[in-house]
């Protein structure tokens, strides 16, 4: 019996130190707020039950493993789902549309492999002090499509005095019709939802300063077989007074569609938060959307919140916003209900809504 317990002691000496080179966690938001707005066109005015108005709803896995010398192996699973009615947050099913990755990092940064954020994307989400989530934030005019990018490789520098560079390519969708989406087949066109990105960005101090590009290649909707590449392009800017922190940016987006481009659009924004009641804050947003291919097609977005931490973890939130679009634009706040059709039969309407919710990170 005796030589039965220290066999198990020395085995489980032994074999600490290696579970303990690896880690796994598991972390999520879970975030409901009431809405109530009028939205205009067939929609109307809705009182509704939604998530994701502070932080956007997710439930995740992460983990690293040290590999020794200063390098470990890294991997995101992250899911997102919608509390409200407890389904999957995105229509077309994927489980883990949020992230799903695998790579390695060390002293020289990080590379990831597989479903990740686009660098462009990571320069308009720090931009938007409404947290790319519910209906101050900017997304609702910034978004072009290339939030996130499958079959992806993408390169994170360390941060050197304050500067780091980030730089992605993507296999692309092939653009079959595949539930795997594979990126290892020969169908035409092959480089559907191909994508070459980059930022670089700086953060010392009060101040931080960021660019970012991006090319995503898509066919058109109304022209089988023709891809077309969308270029956005953004700068951003921000500095801290303690007494108030300000930031700004502005984004184009266009195309290469022949014989005439079907995108080419200019936003610029400024935003202030305003630290209030000790933790409490105060957050205001301008928007212009300036659309430069259809005369009165412009709209602008004044988004105003207050934020509450209750702790570390839940917060309380009261946002309003409105948009105001011109005679021929028809944008939507986000994460409005509603389709892009009904959406595009209110051209001139000005949609106004509040929102009220809980948003609680485990």
């Amino acid at each position: 019996m005796q030589k039965k317990l220290i066999a198990l002691a020395v085995a489980s000496l032994v074999s600490a130190p290696v579970f303990a080179q690896s880690q796994v966690s598991v972390y999520g938001v879970i975030d409901q707020a009431i809405d109530s707005g009028n939205y205009g066109g067939t929609i109307g005015s809705v009182s509704r039950l939604t998530g994701s108005g502070y932080t956007t709803e997710r439930l995740g896995f992460k983990g690293s493993e040290d590999m020794g010398n200063g390098m470990k192996a890294n991997f995101i699973l992250e899911l997102g789902q919608r509390t409200d009615t407890g389904m999957l947050d995105n229509a077309a099913g994927q489980l883990f549309q949020r992230a799903s990755t695998v790579g390695l990092s060390g002293s020289w940064g990080a590379v990831n492999f597989g479903r990740q954020y686009t660098p462009v994307f990571s320069i308009q989400a720090a931009n938007d002090i409404f947290r790319v989530a519910g209906i101050g934030s900017a997304y609702a005019l910034t978004n072009t499509g290339v939030t996130r990018a499958n079959n992806s490789v993408r390169y994170d520098s360390n941060s050197m005095s304050g500067f780091t560079f980030a730089g992605m390519y993507t296999f692309g969708d092939t653009g079959i019709a595949s539930a795997y989406q594979e990126s290892d087949v020969t169908a035409s066109p092959k480089d559907q939802g191909r994508h070459v990105g980059l930022n670089l960005k700086y953060a010392n101090g009060p101040m931080a300063l960021g660019m970012g590009w991006g090319g995503q290649k898509n066919m058109l909707a109304n022209v089988a077989g023709t891809i077309v590449t969308t270029k956005t392009t953004s700068f951003i800017g921000s500095y801290d007074f303690k007494v108030v922190a300000v930031n700004a940016g502005w984004q184009s987006v266009n195309n290469d569609a022949a014989p005439t481009r079907t995108a080419d659009a200019r936003v610029w924004n400024i935003g202030a938060t305003v630290p209030v009641f000790g933790k409490d804050h105060i957050k205001i947003a301008y928007h212009n959307f300036h659309n430069k291919l259809v005369a009165s097609g412009d709209a602008k977005l004044w988004s105003l919140g207050y934020v509450h931490p209750m702790s570390k973890r839940t917060t309380l939130y009261g946002t309003w916003a409105k948009m105001t679009n011109d005679a021929a634009a028809s944008s939507g706040l986000f994460g409005a209900p509603g389709t892009a059709a009904q959406r595009a039969a209110m051209a001139g309407y000005d949609p106004s809504a509040l929102q009220v919710g809980i948003s609680h990170a485990f």
